[in-house]
């Protein structure tokens, strides 16, 4: 089984993001993975312009199963988004009008689910388990419950895979600023633990990187995925191809755009 992650396309409908995109979209078709994972922040400013073309990326792919989550640049945080470039994340959410510190998750507005089926989304397959599950502003308590019990609804021998925007971890080599990680990430980590989830796949931080988490004889691995299309200087761009030939037998890799093995990520058995 394979299957490709990716995230943080950005894609702003400016000169150079369709042939980009483009050229993402036919180098996942080379890898042909079974499945397509798309982790949040397909747009720059979650406009029904930018969502169309990302979206119909998407339909064109050969893959029979693709899945999308929303990132926090896919909202429109209550109102129109700056007119101008931020310099991080958490300054676009904060320059956003009327933007509620104690905006709940679920209550923020996107143009995703017109092109989506939902911003969360759970399947099964022969061999995977996976649910994907919106992070914006952060992880809803019952959703993240529905997740953790799909997963752990599913046969032991499935690969247990859980997937969301916000990082769960700091990344080596990125100056974490407030609202890169979830709050309550290591809760959250730990209960995933206690579902048996295999692989935990979170973006945002456009870095890429892998950890392994024991507990007990347990191990579930946490991975980091690049930007997908932002090739801005100091940050990780490519896609990340997961290979699992049995239960235990996990193989990820960074890929360039071009499908290119860059490193290897994750080797266990």
């Amino acid at each position: 089984m394979r299957l490709v992650f990716c995230s943080d396309l950005h894609y702003a409908a400016e000169p150079g993001d369709e042939q980009a995109l483009e050229r993402a979209g036919a180098t996942i078709d080379r890898l042909k993975p079974d499945m397509v994972v798309i982790a949040g922040d397909l747009t720059a400013r979650g406009l029904v312009e930018q969502f169309a073309p990302v979206a119909e990326m998407a339909r064109r792919l050969k893959t029979p199963h693709v899945f999308a989550i929303p990132g926090n640049r896919d909202y429109l945080a209550g109102g129109p988004p700056p007119s101008g470039p931020s310099d991080s994340d958490l300054q676009y959410f904060l320059s956003a009008p009327d933007t509620d510190d104690e905006v709940q998750a679920g209550t923020l507005t996107t143009e995703f689910d017109e092109f989506f089926d939902g911003v969360d989304f759970f399947h099964r397959g022969p061999k995977v388990a996976i649910a994907g599950i919106d992070s914006e502003p952060l992880i809803a308590e019952e959703a993240f419950k529905r997740g953790v019990a799909w997963l752990e609804g599913s046969a032991p021998a499935l690969l247990r895979v859980f997937v969301t925007h916000r990082s769960l971890l700091p990344a080596p080599g990125k100056k974490m600023k407030e609202g890169d990680m979830l709050p309550n990430a290591g809760d959250l980590l730990h209960r995933l633990q206690q579902a048996r989830v295999d692989l935990i796949v979170c973006a945002h931080l456009h870095r890429v990187h892998a950890w392994t988490l024991a507990s007990g004889k347990r191990r579930t691995h946490v991975i980091h995925l690049p930007s997908l299309l932002d090739q801005t200087p100091g940050k990780d761009n490519g896609m990340v191809v997961v290979d699992q030939s049995g239960k235990r037998d996990i193989a990820a890799w960074l890929a360039d755009v071009d499908g290119t093995r860059v490193r290897t990520l994750i080797e266990a058995r």
